[in-house]
């Protein structure tokens, strides 16, 4: 899988939902945020928790929990890991496949574990193929329940 042309920015703020495993490291409900690491990447990440989020109160750092999240995304063409004029890019994922018809972009994190979301309208999937850098940013955690 090697990316197609010229290294660039081909699109960013791709708006996603996923449901992941994690396991919460802390919650602070003064600014309202969480952190947790998600299954199979390595940094904690922290999420604005959503107004419609409740049972909170139960959960506690080391719970596994099933959480449902909005995250961005943004897909470059980089070379070796840089980006003309920029520098190297801290890549989360990479491409697998895209199907424009359905508006799926397939990715695959640096554990072979491999995800599909559906993006919005107006994704420049045409753009995209295997092989192109994805960095995934944490937005919102919406829904959360802890794993029995």
């Amino acid at each position: 899988m090697k990316p197609t042309g010229e290294p660039r920015l081909i699109q960013d703020g791709i708006t996603v939902q996923s449901v992941q495993v994690a396991v919460v490291s802390s919650v602070d409900r003064s600014p309202g945020n969480i952190e947790m690491r998600m299954r199979g990447r390595a940094a904690v990440w922290t999420y604005r928790i959503g107004p419609q989020v409740s049972g909170l109160d139960d959960i506690k750092p080391g719970d596994v929990v099933r959480a449902t999240v909005t995250e961005e995304l943004a897909v470059y063409v980089l070379r070796n890991g840089e980006l003309p004029g920029i520098g190297r890019i801290a890549v989360d994922a990479r491409v697998l496949a895209v199907d424009a018809s359905y508006r799926l972009l397939r990715l695959q994190y640096p554990d072979g574990r491999t995800e599909t979301f559906k993006v919005p309208l107006g994704t420049r999937l045409e753009q995209m193929g295997a092989g192109d850098s994805v960095v995934i940013q944490p937005v919102a955690l919406l829904a959360l329940r802890r794993r029995a």
